[in-house]
C-alpha cells in the first residue's frame, strides 16, 4: 500500500487562500484515522473576478484571499447521518502550520486530445453474471465535507496565487514586487508576506518604488503598493519600460507606441500595424520594440527607433536568411552595443552595435523566454534546458546555471541587483534570489492534470501523468510513490475509487487516501492503455482503452469487465470510442461509437443506437434518472436519451464553433463541459435555458466533475484546480 504524501514549501507569514501545504493538519477520516501531511484551512474566498480575458482597469480583484496560519476546520464540520462514515469521524481543530518548501515540479503541454478510436470487429464473450438489481448509488443530496456556511463560489485552489503565468515583473525591494500577465487581472504585488490584487496589468515597470506603472487593455495605470490612477491611452497596451520617471515607453495592440515625456503621454508613429509586445529602452535614442502577431508581425518581428525615425528588422535580417516566424518575448541591454533579444525556441540573439549574432547555443539550446541584468557580466535568462533547470546566469564569458534544480517553467526576470533577483512564470509560479539561495514563493502543484471525480462526501480525486492527488477543502496532496497515468477515475464513496493505469488499475479500497499496486488485468499485455473507467457497484466495474499496435501489428480497441475477481472482455464487434465509459447499472452501460452511435451493453451483448445526427461523440455524461446526454464534436447537435431509450434533440444552442471536451452534471438544467475548441471561456455551464460561460479566471481545463451536494471541481494543465462549493467561513 502507498500512503498519502506531503505537499511542502516555503509559505509566506500569511497565507494564501486554499495554498495546499500551508498548514500540517491531522485529520481522523472515516473508517479509520490517517495522518494527511501538510494540509491547509478551507477557503472562504470569493471567485476571482475574471472569465479568462483581458479586463478593463475597472477590473478589480479583492485582497482579501488570504486565511492566516491559525485558520483550522471548526469540529462542528463532520458528516450527516446519511453519510456511510462512522459518527465520530470529525477533524481535529488543533493542528498547525510547518512551512517546508514546494518541490519544484515540471509543467507539460496538453495533448490529452479526445480521440474516437476504430477497432477492428472481435467477438464479444458474455461476462460473469451482473444482475440487473445492480444500481448507481442514489442521488442523495449530502452535506458537504466542508461545511454549509457561505455562499457557494468559484475559486482556485492550485497552484496558488493563481493558475495564469506572470510574464512581466518588477522588484522594487525584497518586500516589494509587482507580478504582470498577459491575462491582466491575474497581476499580483508581493509584499513579503502575502500576494495582494492590483487591478490588473499586463506588462510592469518601475521608476522607483514610488512610481510603478502597469499596462493594461485601456492604457497604463501609475502608482504603489495596490493603488494606482489609470489613464487612457486609446487602446490595449503590453509592454512598458523607461530610464527615468519622464521618459517611458509603452507599447500595444495596432503598432500603438506612446511615449511619456514628463508632461504627457505623447503618440508615435511606428509604421506598423501588428501587436507590440515588448519593449526596452537603452536611451532616449536607443529604443527597441518586439511584434507578436497580426500586420506585419510575423515578418517583421523588431524595430528600433532612433529618437527620430523607425527602423524595421526582419526575421531574415535577424536569423541569417531564415524565413520562420517567431515573435520575441523579452529585451534587455547594458548598452547599445549589447542587447540580447529572446526567442522562445531559437538561439539567444545579441546585438552588438552593427550585427545579429546568435550566442549561448550549447548552454541554451533551446534559447530564452526571460532575460535581465545588472550589468554586461551579469545576465540572467530564463529557459528550458534538459539538465540544468531554468535559470542560468552569464558573466560574458561564460554560463553557469545557480537553480539546476528548477523545473518551473520561468518566462520572465527582473535583475534590481545582485541581491535581488525575481522570477515569474507558468501557473503563478514566483521565486526570489537574495544572492546566496532561491526561495520559492508562489505554491502548490504545477504538472498536468487530465481527471477528476468528486465523492458523494466532497472529496476529490485527480490524475495526471505524473501523479494521483487529493483534495479535500482546499488541501491538495499527492499519492507519494504512486505513478501517474493518463486514465479516468471512477468512484462510489471516498474509500472506493478505481484509477485507469497503464496495463491494468489502482484503487482506493476501503481505507482512505491510501492507493494500492497497481493490479493487472490479466489479460492482454502490460503496456495496455487504459482511458476511460466507471464503477456500477463495488464488484462491477468496466474499462476501456487500447492495446499498443508492436511491430507491424495495429493498435486494438478494447473494453473490459471486472466481476470482483478478474476482468474479462466484452469489447464490441462494432467501432467504437475508448474515452469515456458510464453507464446507469450493470446492465446499462454505455460507450461511444462512430458516425452518431451509442454503443449499449446490456450484460451479456453490445446494441448501437442512432443518436440522430452524424457527429461523432466527444463525451457520454449519465445524469439522474437515467438520462444520457451525449456531447457531440459540434455542441449545437449534443443528443439526449430518455430513460425509455429513446434520442432526441438536447435543444442545446451553444456558438457554432464551440466544441466541449469532457462534461458532467447534475441535473438536465445544472451541466457543465470544459471547452476544446472555440471561443469564450474553458467552463461552460447549462442551465437548462442557455449555455452560459462561467466566470473563472482560468485557461485550459481538461475535465469536470461533481456530486450531488453541489461541490464541483475543474482540472487542466499546470496542476490548475478550480472548485466550486459551499464553505464554512
Amino acid at each position: 500500500m502507498t500512503t498519502l504524501g506531503t505537499l511542502s514549501y516555503r509559505p509566506p507569514r500569511r497565507t494564501s487562500v486554499g495554498v495546499p501545504g500551508r498548514t500540517r493538519v491531522k485529520i481522523l477520516r472515516y473508517p479509520v484515522s490517517l495522518m494527511l501531511g501538510t494540509l491547509a484551512a478551507c477557503s472562504s474566498t470569493p471567485a476571482p473576478v475574471d472569465a479568462g480575458a483581458d479586463v478593463t482597469a475597472t477590473d478589480v480583484v479583492t485582497p482579501t484571499d488570504v486565511v492566516t496560519p491559525t485558520d483550522v476546520v471548526t469540529p462542528t464540520d463532520v458528516v450527516t447521518p446519511t453519510d456511510v462514515v462512522t459518527p465520530t469521524d470529525v477533524v481535529t481543530p488543533t493542528d498547525v502550520v510547518t512551512p517546508t518548501d514546494v518541490p519544484a515540479i515540471d509543467v507539460v503541454t496538453p495533448t490529452d486530445v479526445p480521440a474516437i478510436d476504430v477497432v477492428t470487429p472481435t467477438d464479444v464473450p458474455a461476462i460473469d453474471v451482473v444482475t440487473p438489481t445492480d444500481v448507481v448509488t442514489t442521488d442523495v443530496p449530502v452535506v458537504p465535507r466542508c461545511g454549509t456556511m457561505g455562499s457557494p463560489s468559484w475559486a482556485i485552489e492550485n497552484p496558488l496565487p493563481v493558475d495564469q503565468p506572470f510574464t512581466s515583473i518588477f522588484a522594487a525591494g525584497p518586500n516589494d514586487i509587482y507580478l504582470a500577465s498577459s491575462t491582466a487581472a491575474a497581476a499580483r504585488r508581493w509584499n513579503g508576506t502575502t500576494f495582494a490584487p492590483v487591478g490588473g496589468g499586463t506588462g510592469v515597470w518601475g521608476a522607483s518604488a514610488s512610481d510603478v506603472i502597469f499596462t493594461d487593455p485601456t492604457g497604463v495605470r501609475r502608482g504603489a503598493g495596490t493603488t494606482f490612477t489609470a489613464t487612457a491611452l486609446g487602446g490595449a497596451f503590453r509592454a512598458v519600460h523607461g530610464r527615468a520617471a519622464n521618459d517611458v515607453f509603452a507599447v500595444g495592440l495596432g503598432g500603438a507606441v506612446r511615449h511619456w515625456n514628463g508632461t504627457t503621454w505623447e503618440t508615435l508613429t511606428s509604421g506598423v500595424t501588428a501587436e507590440l509586445s515588448v519593449v526596452f529602452e537603452v536611451a532616449p535614442n536607443d529604443v527597441w520594440v518586439g511584434s507578436r502577431s497580426g500586420g506585419e508581425g510575423a515578418s517583421i518581428p523588431l524595430l528600433h527607433y532612433n529618437g527620430t525615425a523607425w527602423q524595421q528588422f526582419t526575421t531574415s535580417m535577424i536569423f541569417s536568411g531564415a524565413s520562420f516566424v517567431t515573435p520575441p518575448t523579452a529585451v534587455w541591454g547594458s548598452g547599445p552595443n549589447d542587447v540580447y533579444f529572446c526567442f522562445p525556441e531559437r538561439p539567444v540573439t545579441r546585438w552588438n552595435g552593427s550585427a545579429f549574432e546568435q550566442i549561448l547555443m550549447a548552454d541554451l539550446p533551446g534559447g530564452c523566454s526571460g532575460v535581465s541584468g545588472t550589468s554586461a557580466t551579469d545576465v540572467w535568462f530564463v529557459g528550458r534546458t534538459t539538465s540544468n533547470g531554468y535559470v542560468h546566469r552569464y558573466n560574458g564569458t561564460a554560463v553557469t546555471h545557480p537553480w539546476p534544480a528548477s523545473s518551473r517553467h520561468l518566462q520572465s526576470v527582473h535583475a534590481a541587483s545582485s541581491t535581488l533577483v525575481a522570477f515569474g512564470g507558468q501557473g503563478g509560479s514566483f521565486a526570489t534570489w537574495d544572492g546566496a539561495t532561491f526561495t520559492e514563493r508562489s505554491g502548490g502543484y504545477r504538472e498536468e492534470i487530465h481527471r477528476v471525480w468528486v465523492a458523494p462526501t466532497g472529496e476529490v480525486f485527480a490524475h495526471g501523468p505524473d501523479a494521483i492527488y487529493f483534495g479535500e477543502c482546499g488541501r491538495w496532496s499527492k499519492a507519494m510513490g504512486v505513478p501517474g497515468d493518463r486514465g479516468d477515475i471512477a468512484g462510489l464513496d471516498a474509500t472506493h475509487v478505481w484509477f485507469g493505469a497503464t496495463g491494468g488499475v489502482r484503487r482506493i479500497n476501503g481505507t482512505p487516501l491510501t492507493v494500492g499496486p497497481l493490479e493487472p488485468y490479466g489479460i492482454g499485455a502490460s503496456t495496455d492503455n487504459t482511458y476511460g473507467i466507471w464503477a456500477a457497484n463495488p464488484t462491477t466495474v468496466f474499462s476501456a482503452g487500447t492495446t499498443r499496435g508492436v511491430e507491424g501489428m495495429p493498435s486494438r480497441d478494447w473494453v473490459r469487465a471486472w466481476n470482483g475477481s478478474s476482468w474479462r472482455d466484452i469489447t464490441p464487434t462494432v467501432p467504437f470510442g475508448n474515452r469515456r465509459v458510464t453507464g446507469f447499472s450493470a446492465t446499462e452501460v454505455f460507450v461511444s461509437g462512430q458516425s452518431g452511435a451509442v454503443l449499449r451493453f446490456n450484460g451479456t451483448s453490445w446494441t448501437p443506437e442512432s443518436i440522430g445526427v452524424t457527429d461523432f461523440v466527444q463525451d457520454l455524461i449519465a445524469l439522474p434518472g437515467n438520462v444520457l446526454i451525449a456531447l457531440t464534436g459540434n455542441a449545437r447537435n449534443s443528443r439526449r436519451r430518455s430513460p425509455a431509450g429513446v434520442w432526441s434533440s438536447a435543444g442545446w444552442g451553444p456558438g457554432a464553433s464551440l466544441s466541449f471536451q469532457r462534461g458532467w452534471g447534475n441535473a438536465e438544467n445544472d451541466v457543465y463541459a470544459t471547452r476544446y475548441s472555440g471561443s469564450g471561456t474553458y467552463l461552460w455551464r447549462w442551465n437548462g435555458t442557455a449555455w452560459t460561460e462561467v466566470s473563472i479566471l482560468s485557461d485550459y481545463l481538461d475535465d469536470v466533475a461533481g456530486n450531488a451536494a453541489g461541490d464541483i471541481t475543474a482540472v487542466g494543465n499546470v496542476g490548475r484546480v478550480w472548485r466550486y462549493g459551499r464553505r464554512a467561513p
